[in-house]
């Protein structure tokens, strides 16, 4: 198993990629601390983890404060010990709309979810890993961010900051034994954005899959098994890197 050993902190455990993220690392042998806004709401998810013999710990708050953050990641080390694995997990669903219609309160409300959470516990995990000098953190990201969509400014801007820091943090701690990774995904099955309702429909199902050179959706699972190897040891060369995963509706 890939994971044996490491502990994983997987923010927003029950939206986006949390659950099938969370499966596939316990899977390979890790141990799990599962953020989200309330302890209620990882319930479920951490049930996935307890059946799969792991260790678990829950936490429940707002990300988007830095002290919350903060808290989580020393939470997990105090009873773990040690965070080797970060994943954050943000997702803030987009509402199309011509730029000049943003207001003030979607453009902060975009920004708070996708780019100030995953910065706060980036760097809340950076004091934990520096010091170890080792660790790997992986920002679950979209592709939209490579071409940009119209109508969806926000939502373009914040992922391509997240895109952004991953590039920049990646290589500012490579030398230390810390690797930093993204995974630019769209077109993959999850509750959030490709819920089962929606991939169930026919209709919608042709109209997303003509964009998709590949030809389907992905599976949840294929992205959490990109993500765990990301976290392993196999993957220590990767650094810095922004991994399109969306069947060939992007390649950059």
């Amino acid at each position: 198993m890939k994971l044996t050993g490491k502990v994983a902190l997987i923010t927003n455990a029950s939206e986006f990629m949390g659950p099938a993220i969370t499966e596939e690392f316990c899977r390979e042998g890790a141990s799990v601390a599962l953020h989200d806004r309330s302890e209620a709401a990882v319930k479920p998810v951490a049930a996935i983890a307890h059946g799969l013999g792991r260790e678990v710990l829950t936490l429940g708050g707002d990300l988007a404060q830095p002290a919350e953050a903060d808290r989580a990641v020393a939470a997990v080390v105090a009873r773990f010990g040690r965070l080797d694995v970060l994943v954050n997990n943000s997702a803030n669903p987009p509402t199309g709309s011509p730029t000049e219609q943003v207001t003030d309160g979607e453009w902060r409300a975009m920004m708070s979810r996708l780019l100030d959470e995953p910065f706060y516990c980036l760097r809340a995990a950076l004091r934990v890993m520096r010091p170890a000098k080792r660790g790997k953190i992986i920002n679950m990201s979209s592709a939209a961010a490579f071409p940009g969509l119209a109508n969806y400014a926000a939502y373009s801007a914040a992922r391509a900051g997240v895109n952004g820091l991953t590039k920049a943090v990646g290589r500012e701690v490579a030398r230390e034994g810390i690797q930093v990774n993204a995974i630019a995904q769209n077109y993959v099955e999850n509750p959030t954005y490709f819920p089962p309702e929606l991939v169930n429909d026919p209709k919608a199902l042709a109209r997303m899959v003509k964009h998709i050179p590949a030809g389907r959706l992905a599976r949840g699972e294929e992205s959490a098994r990109l993500a765990v190897y990301l976290a392993s040891d196999d993957a220590d060369f990767f650094v810095g890197q922004v991994v399109p995963f969306a069947g060939g509706w992007v390649t950059p």
